[in-house]
């Protein structure tokens, strides 16, 4: 019995280990804290151990947002699967809701200096029978999916290339690299569905 308190050891801090690192990435992402919005424009502000960033988004008219006022509805709760697993859920209530259905028409999110791995908390994308789908121009992974505010499952988002497809899909995608924009189109309707952005605190 004595010979298997070593690995008994072992496991116990393998777990330990694997908590903490889990712990240290859900504490360890920014995410924007939005502040302004008109017609197809909201500004927020990203606090990055290297200093603050701001974040602009323009695009189509907007559906819905929330800029984290008192009595806001919090659509970022966790399900299990949690689909903010990996990141930890965004902080707040801040989300910035569009329809789709818009062809072409540019989505586009930028920073007023480049931002490491940025990660897209996606919220409610598509629906059962009915998928809608982001088309990025930059190259998304998948971080995480699960079952968010409106249900969903643990592969109810995709990715396949530059494409991200939801069938109620909550979670969070990844652009690994640096960038200074990211850009996007929603050709399918329904709805609404929501985002904010975020990134690695410590850049």
């Amino acid at each position: 019995m004595h010979a298997l308190r070593p690995i008994a050891r072992i496991l116990a801090a393998i777990a330990v280990t694997s908590v903490a690192t889990l712990a240290s990435a859900q504490s360890g992402t920014a995410w924007t804290d939005w502040k302004k919005e008109t017609l197809d424009t909201m500004t927020g502000r990203l606090m990055l151990a290297s200093g603050a960033v701001t974040v602009k988004f323009t695009g189509p008219q907007l559906y819905f947002t929330q800029l984290g006022e008192p009595g806001n509805r919090d659509y970022w709760i966790s399900g299990d699967p949690d689909p903010y697993s990996v990141t930890g859920r965004p902080i707040g209530t801040d989300i910035v809701g569009f329809t789709g259905g818009t062809g072409d028409a540019q989505y586009k999110i930028t920073f007023s200096r480049p931002v490491t791995d940025p990660v897209l908390a996606i919220l409610s994308l598509g629906s059962v029978g009915s998928p809608a789908r982001y088309v990025f121009n930059q190259l998304p992974t998948l971080v995480s999916s699960g079952e968010g505010f409106y249900g969903g499952c643990a592969d109810c988002l995709k990715v396949k290339r530059k494409t991200v497809t939801g069938t109620e899909g909550h979670g969070v995608v990844r652009f690994v690299g640096t960038y200074k924009s990211i850009t996007w189109t929603e050709p399918d309707y329904e709805n609404w569905h929501g985002v904010t952005i975020g990134a690695p605190q410590e850049q």
